[in-house]
This record gives C-alpha cells, structure tokens and sequence, in this order.
C-alpha cells in the first residue's frame, strides 16, 4: 500500500486515520457475521451472558430499593413510646412533659387506642374485620414524637431512658429498625456480590471458550493472514470485537429482562400494598448502574476474548 506523506511534516502518514477507520469498521462488521448467520454457539453465549447479568441485575434492584427504604427510615426518624395497658391519666401526661422537655425533641403526640385500631385496619387492608370480632380494644395508649437531626445518634441512650418512665412498656424507633435493615442489606450485598462474581467468571470462561472454538473454525484463515504478513493486531480484531459484541449484546438483553422483572415485582408489591392499605414504592435501576450493567457485558466479552486469543497466538 503506498501512503502519500507530507513533504512539510515528518509526522504520521497522512492516509493513516482513514486507513485505522477502515480497519476497524471491517473487523467489527467480520464480528458480526457469526450473529447475522444465526451462529449457534455465539448466540447461545450471548444468552448465557443475559442470564448472568439479569441476575446480578435483580440484586442490584432489590439493593438499590433496600438502600431506599433505609435512607427513608433514617429521614423518618420516628420514635413510638408504647404505655402500659390500663395507664394511668396522670402517668401518660407526665411521661409526655419528661419526652417535651427535651432538647432535641420535636412534637409530641398522644396516640388514643382508638386512633391506634384506625390505623391497623388501614394496615390490615381486607383483613380489618377480624378486629371488630374483638370484645375490647387490645392497643394501649402510645405517644409519638421526632428527634432533631443533629441528635440522632443520641436515640438509642434517650429511648433506653425512656423506657425507664413510670407506665412505659415498651419504645420503637425507626433508627433500630433501621439498623435491622441495614444487616439484612449487607447480607444481601455480600451473597450478591459474591453469586455475581462466580456466574461473571463462568461467563468469562464461557466467552473464552466460544471465542476459542471460533479460532480453531478458522485456522487455516489465520494462517493464510500470518503467511502473508499480518500482524497479531489485525489477526486479534475480529475475535476481539466478536467478544465484545457478545457481551454488549448479552447486556441489552439483560437490561430487558430486568425492565421485565421490574414491571412484574412492582404490581405484585402494588397488590400487596393494597391489602395492607399502604403504599409501597419499587424504584428501578438508575442510569449510572445500567451503564455499569452495559460495560460490565462489555468487559467480560473483552476479557473472554483477549485470553482465547492470547493464548492462541502464543501456540
């Protein structure tokens, strides 16, 4: 091939930007004809690769929605003090001055038993009648107030003091069921994290293997190109862009099945709030982990094929 330079530069060619398109877009479109002859063994590669990463997808969906139900909990910051059944008037507005009194308290409110069934038959949903075969009403008085921000930290040593008052049986706070949550979320982060990355290496190796057979079809092809002078580059190309194309394809297909899951998870809580008379929010992935979800196809169809071909040219 003759490459004009030019006479004022001893710089690059001035041919070589197109000639580095070029072979670029004919390696990607030589990738891509496996896919378009319906080659069964990349198309089932990249199903496997779906699979894995709609799998590693619905951990990060349930993650992302636990993280969300915690941060809300810890805005809430709602403390329940539970009274004694059959408390005493005086004890129950004495124990509410001691609560007011606080520095870092902020609007104390009397919860009547009657206002308490009110609000578990809303939670109870189609189930509410089963209160009203109850001869009494088995809810105590509770009182229900917030703590500052910059007090937060202070909650459990107040609620410990709390309990302490005459006629308090028991005080909730949303910072422990916080708390609560928080363990399950990391339990769960640490099973997700460590099923994705086995599946991601077996799809790794998967790719590797694909890719490696694709290889061995082609030999006598790679050959030709060695004898007639080919560099390693122009000969890795294709099965590069084959690597990648399988995982970002896999990746797509992943992003449906999550939108799929998704839909499906969202009217079943929908429901399920229904009966409960609550409202219950099921947040989809945002763009920064779909994008991760996306390179993440891509690296691994990367990496299966940089090891295939690197181990084939060392032979």
């Amino acid at each position: 091939m003759n490459v004009r330079r030019s006479p004022a530069t001893t710089g690059q060619p001035v041919g070589e930007p197109q000639v580095t398109r070029n072979f670029h877009l004919r390696a990607l479109l030589r990738a891509w004809r496996p896919f378009g002859d319906k080659s069964l063994s990349h198309w089932t590669t990249t199903i496997v690769i779906a699979l894995a990463l709609t799998i590693h997808g619905a951990f990060a969906l349930i993650l992302v929605n636990a993280n969300s139900a915690l941060s809300h909990w810890e805005e809430a910051n709602l403390v329940t003090v539970f009274m004694q059944r059959n408390v005493e008037r005086e004890s129950l507005i004495q124990v509410g001055k001691t609560i007011q009194n606080q520095p870092d308290v902020s609007g104390v409110t009397i919860i009547t038993p009657k206002e308490a069934a009110q609000r578990l038959k809303q939670m109870l949903g189609a189930e509410a009648a089963l209160l009203d075969e109850l001869d009494e009403n088995p809810l105590p008085y509770s009182l229900e107030f917030h703590v500052t921000r910059p007090e937060r930290t202070r909650i459990p040593a107040l609620a410990q003091e709390i309990r302490s008052l005459n006629g308090v049986d028991a005080v909730s706070y949303d910072q422990e069921w916080a708390q609560r949550l928080s363990r399950v979320v990391d339990v769960l982060r640490f099973l997700g994290n460590s099923v994705s990355f086995l599946l991601l290496l077996a799809v790794a190796l998967i790719v590797s293997n694909t890719i490696k057979l694709t290889i061995i079809a082609r030999r006598d092809e790679v050959e030709i190109m060695r004898f007639l002078g080919a560099d390693d580059g122009f000969i890795r190309a294709p099965f590069v862009y084959e690597g990648v194309l399988q995982g970002v394809l896999g990746a797509a297909l992943a992003l449906v099945l999550v939108g799929l899951l998704h839909g499906g998870a969202q009217d079943q809580l929908r429901h399920l709030g229904q009966d409960f008379g609550i409202t219950l929010h099921w947040m989809f992935l945002p763009w920064t982990q779909l994008l991760l979800l996306v390179g993440l196809g891509a690296f691994l169809g990367l990496a299966g094929a940089l090891f295939a071909v690197s181990r084939f040219l060392q032979e």
